[in-house]
């Protein structure tokens, strides 16, 4: 006696499809999150190293004689050029411009008017001497005597930039405990002299 093949029902197939389906979306979803979010860790080396990289350049202020009379670390400017390696509108799914992700410019907002001492904030600027950023003279780091301070190496007087970003889930159903996010990226670089006088 021949046996006759069963033949799937269509309500099978929609069954089977449906349970397929949910997983292969929740892995495309996963996959477009994780290469979005390492996108963006991209973006955040860069402007952390831009940062850090205009900021190991310190300010020189001199007197009406031209005698130097402090070197400084420039955080406004050091937080534009964070800003500035994302472009001037920023946009897109990793907006640089906006790193709390609340919508808003971060600039046009002052966010950042106290990165300089709060450790959580999104761009954080840190100098590894512990010494005052407005006064780089103040313990060894003076960059007007030659073979000496930032004209030595440095010795010891280090930047150190973190961009913090508030990253936003691309698919909701992707995350298993929240929304968003943060990614963090820091940059090191040693502070130079921009000065190859001696002070007399």
């Amino acid at each position: 006696m021949q046996q006759v093949p069963k033949h799937k029902s269509p309500a099978q197939a929609l069954v089977e499809f449906a349970l397929a389906a949910t997983l292969l979306f929740f892995l495309l979803a996963a996959v477009i999150d994780l290469g979005l979010i390492y996108f963006t860790m991209q973006a955040l080396r860069v402007a952390a190293q831009e940062g850090a990289t205009y900021g190991s350049y310190p300010l020189v202020e001199t007197n009406s004689q031209g005698r130097i009379t402090n070197m400084r670390i420039d955080y406004g400017e050091v937080v534009y050029r964070v800003y500035g390696a994302a472009g001037m509108r920023g946009g897109g799914f990793a907006d640089l411009r906006d790193l709390n992700s609340d919508g808003v410019d971060d600039l046009a907002q002052g966010l950042h008017n106290n990165m300089a001492t709060d450790p959580e904030a999104y761009i954080y600027i840190e100098n590894l001497a512990g010494f005052d950023p407005e006064d780089l003279f103040d313990v060894g780091c003076r960059g007007d005597l030659s073979g000496q301070g930032l004209q030595a190496g440095g010795r010891g007087c280090w930047i150190r930039v973190t961009v913090r970003y508030d990253y936003e889930f691309l698919f909701p159903f992707a995350p298993g405990f929240s929304d968003t996010v943060q990614l963090r990226a820091s940059h090191l670089t040693p502070m130079r002299s921009t000065v190859f006088t001696s002070a007399q």
